[in-house]
């Protein structure tokens, strides 16, 4: 979705990547529906590392008590991320953030050994 956001026209997977993800729900590609939508009313598109989504996925785990999988960690780690902190401030009228909490889809004992095998 960045690639295409910022190529100005949609664009499929990268050759070579492996869509190597923890947050599985998000590695498709958008679509003919999803596109416009992006290219006409979305400002920005943030992205995270692996470890960002799931420190953040274990933070609503522990902090919460919500069980989300790890494509609902990527909403929160953006939030709490340098990049975004540093574009959208309070000095800026941003003062509400909405961040989606789902968790459909996720493997709580994989994801937990992989935050395990991360020291998390």
């Amino acid at each position: 979705a960045k690639r295409s956001k910022e190529a100005g026209h949609l664009l499929g997977h990268e050759k070579g990547n492996p869509l190597n993800s923890v947050a599985d729900g998000l590695k498709t590609t958008l679509g003919l529906n999803t596109w416009p939508v992006v290219r006409d009313l979305v400002d920005d598109i943030i992205t995270v590392s692996e470890d960002e989504i799931l420190r953040a996925t274990k933070l609503v785990w522990e902090r919460l008590k919500i069980c989300i999988e790890p494509s609902a960690g990527v909403g929160v780690a953006v939030a709490l991320g340098k990049e975004f902190n540093e574009k959208y401030k309070t000095e800026d009228h941003i003062n509400n953030v909405g961040i989606i909490l789902c968790g459909g889809n996720v493997d709580i004992l994989k994801v937990s050994k992989m935050m395990e095998e991360k020291g998390l």
